[in-house]
């Protein structure tokens, strides 16, 4: 698997959590909020090399591919049960004025 495929993978794991972030809260400046801070760990992490992302195809590289979508997607399953799915609902249907 190569970095762009990681990459790829990693964003769609942050999707899930910044559509859901946003469609809770109806607010778009949560989710940006987040994303800044996710972006900013990741560049202390990395040295402020974003460029340099890689997978070099170890278990621990597979793992945490992996746990970057398998976490937002568990949380935005579970949004979509109870009292939370009628608030992503209400929400939805007021962003896109279907009221």
């Amino acid at each position: 698997m190569s970095a762009t495929v990681a990459q790829v993978i990693g964003v769609m794991g942050s999707g899930f959590l910044w559509a859901v972030l946003y469609l809770y809260t109806g607010k778009l400046w949560l989710p940006m909020i987040f994303h800044f801070l996710m972006d900013y760990l990741a560049d202390l992490q990395s040295g402020w090399n974003s460029a340099g992302w890689q997978f070099s195809g170890w278990t621990t590289d597979y793992i945490s591919e992996i746990l970057m979508v398998a976490v937002p997607l568990a949380f935005t399953i579970w949004m979509m049960f109870g009292q939370r799915r009628a608030v992503l609902e209400e929400n939805a249907n007021r962003l896109l004025n279907l009221n």
